[in-house]
């Protein structure tokens, strides 16, 4: 069986937003990554979707406004104070037809069992002359093996991501989706210490029975680090699309 996004995080929500809070400048690159193709873009308001905990709120770009949309009410209700958000399911958010000026998904779609339904509410949501970005992990890549493979085994509830594939593309296209750009990008997560980065992932991907060391190892063998002013990168990629609404 394929757990939706929502009933993962309403089962480990909290331990996701526990790592977060806990490292919160680890994942910076992707934020960027995901908000870049959105730096030339008119003033505007982005959805995230699903928002987690309302992370990339603080890094948008001057003059962008935000609607985080989420599911899952652990993470709802970490939302800082005064951030505009929705707790809904992302194949029906409560808002009316071209919403919103940008819709952006960060590593989360792995986990929803319906992508058309998904890409068709988007379409619906963003204005003619908007954009989509979506950045997710894709397949025959390390983390992919890591996620569906470590993790899997040692997450209680399991890990079995359906990752960004050579499919993706014929699906955002089929719902009116008009892609500009599909292409790999380096995300490197930054840590101060390999103990730092083990917790990290301990508490991001739940797998509670095993200490900071032991993730530590697993991420070094599938994944690698590399060491920048002494501190380890962890080398993390993504798969990023945008697409234009016409």
């Amino acid at each position: 069986m394929f757990d939706s996004y929502a009933e993962i995080f309403a089962e480990r929500g909290a331990a996701y937003h526990h790592a977060m809070a806990q490292s919160p400048r680890t994942r910076d690159a992707e934020f960027l990554v995901v908000l870049e193709p959105l730096a030339a873009m008119p003033d505007g308001l982005i959805c995230d979707m699903p928002s987690g905990g309302g992370y990339l709120a603080a890094r948008l770009p001057p003059g962008m406004r935000y609607l985080g949309v989420d599911p899952a009410s652990d993470f709802v209700s970490a939302f800082p104070d005064g951030l505009d958000r929705l707790q809904a399911d992302i194949t029906n958010v409560p808002l009316n037809d071209h919403a919103v000026d940008y819709v952006v998904s960060l590593a989360a779609l792995h986990h929803e069992p319906d992508l058309p339904a998904v890409f068709r509410e988007m379409r619906r949501l963003v204005r003619p002359g908007g954009r989509i970005v979506i950045a997710d992990a894709a397949v025959d890549t390390p983390p992919v093996a890591f996620l569906n493979g470590f993790v899997d085994q040692n997450n209680p509830m399991g890990h079995h991501g359906r990752f960004l594939d050579d499919r993706t593309t014929g699906l955002l296209e089929a719902e009116g989706l008009a892609v500009v750009d599909d292409r790999l990008v380096e995300v490197p997560w930054a840590f101060d210490s390999l103990a730092e980065a083990g917790e990290f992932c301990r508490h991001l991907f739940w797998m509670p029975a095993l200490d900071a060391a032991a993730v530590a190892d697993a991420m070094q063998r599938e994944i690698g680090f590399d060491v920048v002013d002494g501190r380890p990168r962890l080398r993390w990629v993504l798969r990023r699309i945008v697409c234009n609404i016409t």
